[in-house]
């Protein structure tokens, strides 16, 4: 008997001291955590102050990054906590909530830097964390169709069109795709796109308005 006796209150020992683990399978309490911090970095996101309506690409650009600045080190300790927490679990709605921080920094790539190599990069991993995501296929749709300048849309480009309007038309390229010089008070600028044979068009600004544009402004590469 005090054999026995001896082996269960080593066995309960045992039992009491074992360390349990993390939880390695998705857990409401845990999801519920990030949850409430994921509120609060969209509250701050909130708070941010946001470029007016006739703030120049170059403004937008400025304020992005500073506001980015301004919730780093909180925002990086969630994606860090979210990340962990995913991949100990496999938990879909934690997949599904890092996707669309993918798909909203791509976005930013996209629409504001016109850096589409690197957007379409965001998308996809979004789709690696989030099989399936309908935003994220389509916007590696729209990101593929904006990478390169189309014939068909540069050829609407006329002389005596406004920024505006080459906008809506074309897009923006590169921040580092135009160029610009100041002659007699007078903002001469050129917008460089690249095309999918590896060359590139340019339209050229006069004060804001085209004057000129040139399909094969840069040759292919030679092969």
């Amino acid at each position: 008997m005090r054999t026995l006796a001896a082996f269960l209150l080593l066995t309960l020992t045992a039992c009491v001291a074992a360390p349990s683990g993390p939880v390695t399978t998705p857990n409401d309490r845990e999801w519920s955590l990030i949850t409430a911090d994921y509120q609060w970095i969209q509250t701050l996101r909130a708070a941010q102050k946001q470029p007016p309506a006739s703030a120049t690409r170059k403004e937008q650009i400025e304020l992005i990054l500073e506001n980015h600045k301004k919730i780093e080190p909180t925002y990086v300790a969630f994606v860090d906590k979210a990340r962990e927490y995913f991949e100990r679990t496999g938990d879909p709605r934690a997949g599904s909530l890092l996707a669309r921080e993918k798909i909203i920094l791509g976005d930013e790539y996209m629409g504001v830097l016109a850096r589409y190599d690197r957007a379409i990069a965001l998308y996809r991993e979004a789709l690696m964390l989030s099989p399936g995501n309908a935003d994220a296929q389509s916007r590696i749709t729209l990101a593929e169709q904006r990478r390169y300048v189309p014939m068909s849309g540069f050829a609407t480009v006329k002389q005596g069109m406004k920024e505006d309007e080459v906008r809506r038309i074309v897009g923006v390229p590169r921040e580092d795709w135009i160029k610009q010089v100041v002659q007699n008070k007078r903002v001469y600028s050129v917008w460089i796109y690249p095309k999918a044979d590896g060359g590139a068009s340019a339209i050229y600004f006069d004060n804001g308005v085209v004057y000129h544009t040139n399909w094969n402004a840069a040759a292919p590469p030679a092969k």
